[in-house]
């Protein structure tokens, strides 16, 4: 959808910037969205627009008492994501400490070549090392 930018857009905004609250009709048609000083069609709908810079009540800008601060929701946040990424990859580790049985993973059909079995038994003594590596870094940041 291709958006037109009018004379009568241009206008309404030179007269924000001079501080004049302006109307702006947002059309909306076959040939995309449009921006109009005047609703000449049917489908436009008015958007105003308060003066640029302006300051409402004091000019102090005063904090929202109906949100919550949102620093602390962050961080418990972030720290139950860790916990669960914590969890799956522990779950991961057991699961290719099973699989690698002490050193003797079991056999599969597709290796009967033992160059196989061994590429397969060093990746996974690879994936262990990684997954562990992992789990410590994890906790590192949980601890932290």
């Amino acid at each position: 959808m291709r958006r037109r930018h009018g004379l009568g857009w241009a206008a309404a905004l030179l007269a924000c910037a001079a501080g004049q609250a302006a109307d702006i009709y947002v059309c909306v048609g076959s040939g995309g969205v449009e921006y109009r000083d005047d609703a000449r069609a049917a489908h436009c709908r008015k958007s105003v627009l308060a003066p640029l810079g302006a300051v409402s009540g004091n000019g102090i800008a005063t904090e929202r008492k109906d949100l919550p601060p949102a620093a602390p929701a962050d961080e418990e946040r972030s720290r139950i994501a860790l916990r669960e990424r914590l969890a799956a990859e522990r779950n991961r580790l057991d699961a290719l400490r099973r699989e690698y049985n002490g050193g003797e993973p079991e056999r599969r059909g597709d290796e009967r070549n033992y160059a196989r079995y061994q590429a397969r038994s060093a990746a996974l003594q690879a994936a262990i090392g990684q997954s562990a590596a992992a789990v410590a870094a994890l906790e590192q940041a949980l601890r932290d």
